[in-house]
């Protein structure tokens, strides 16, 4: 059940970031809407399937995919607003 709730709210998290990507103009506010959605979302979703089938069962692998999605999802948010930076495209204030 709790297992449950957390792939929901993660498929919630990734639905709105998927929404965010669509209505948003700025890249820089694409970036802020697919990171959060990304991250929190498949976060949610990894730990619900660890609750869901157990850490046992599993080897921890859902584990080790949050931790290199935590760790290589802000790095790909950088390096995309560089390119948007060098290319041009400045942040509005």
């Amino acid at each position: 059940m709790i297992a449950q709730g957390f792939l929901w709210a993660g498929m919630a998290l990734l639905w709105v970031g998927g929404v965010g990507l669509l209505r948003m103009r700025n890249p820089y506010d694409r970036l802020q809407t697919a990171g959060v959605g990304d991250i929190g979302g498949a976060a949610l979703m990894l730990v619900g399937v660890l609750l869901d089938m157990g850490f046992w069962e599993t080897s921890g692998v859902p584990l080790l995919l949050m931790l290199f999605l935590l760790f290589t999802g802000p790095l790909a948010t950088h390096s995309i607003a560089k390119g948007a930076f060098v290319r041009g495209e400045r942040p509005k204030e």
